[in-house]
């Protein structure tokens, strides 16, 4: 009976551990691994990211390939990573976004979008070869039960002046339009700003379209000339108060989203 008993526990314990949960809200006031630069670049590249836990168009997962093509921007907002396993309590591995962040030299900060087997499991990040402060991590609503999002807002500071940049994930399905517009709301209330990732949202959606109309929001993918129509696209870089100077992209193979990157210079 006692037998049955233990086995019974163990069974309903690793049915609550491997249950996915929501991450929670957190803040900081810095990322981890700052570099210290004497000299800040002239043009900022700013990059976008949806990594897929460094699984190529093949099926493989290549984590120093998603870090190679990332390891020239200056700031990054990447979506879709791991945390470090059981093994990184242990000091014996780290989590993606470190990983993603030695080869390039960035500092960094996982933002976990759910927890998992009682602890941090997957997430979006940000790299950054500039100073960043004053972070938040705020979970965005959910109706899925399982798939959940977040935004990431920080303070950057370059070339003596500062502005807010903002990393997100937002769902599929359900709920995505009201994700979008508090990810929006958010990007309003700063006059000098970056908004980006994976939005899963094309450029006819509604709050998304009304916020294209805006003369103070450049899409700033369409403005490097990388993606002109942008009619299907579902990752997206948004600015306000810089020029878009040039860009460059990747398409799909080390992930299946394209890789996109901004020079920028304030306005």
């Amino acid at each position: 009976m006692a037998k049955i008993l233990i086995i019974a526990l163990i069974i309903a314990l690793v049915a609550v551990a491997r249950r996915s949960i929501p991450a929670t809200d957190k803040t900081g006031v810095s990322l981890l691994s700052q570099p210290q630069l004497t000299e800040q670049p002239e043009i900022l590249k700013v990059a976008s990211y949806n990594i897929q836990t460094g699984k190529g168009l093949d099926g493989k997962r290549n984590l120093l390939a998603s870090a190679r093509v990332m390891a020239d921007a200056d700031l990054v907002g990447v979506q879709e990573v791991y945390a470090a396993g059981f093994d990184g309590f242990l000091g014996l591995n780290s989590g993606q976004t470190e990983r993603l962040a030695k080869v390039g030299k960035f500092g960094w900060l996982f933002s976990a979008t759910r927890q998992r087997w009682f602890r941090e499991h997957r997430g979006n990040a940000i790299l950054s070869k500039i100073p960043v402060s004053d972070w938040r991590v705020e979970m965005l609503p959910d109706k899925s039960g399982k798939s959940f999002r977040n935004m990431t807002v920080a303070q950057v500071h370059w070339q003596g002046q500062s502005f807010h940049f903002i990393n997100t994930h937002l769902h599929t399905r359900d709920g995505r339009e009201d994700q979008l517009k508090l990810v929006l709301q958010e990007f309003a209330k700063y006059p000098r700003a970056i908004l980006l990732g994976d939005f899963n949202s094309r450029a006819n959606t509604p709050s998304l379209a009304n916020a294209l109309k805006d003369i103070e929001i450049t899409d700033a993918i369409s403005s490097a000339g990388l993606d002109l129509e942008n009619a299907d696209r579902i990752d997206w870089i948004l600015t306000k108060g810089f020029n878009v100077e040039t860009g460059e992209m990747l398409e799909k193979g080390v992930s299946d989203h394209p890789y996109y990157q901004v020079s920028l210079s304030y306005r």
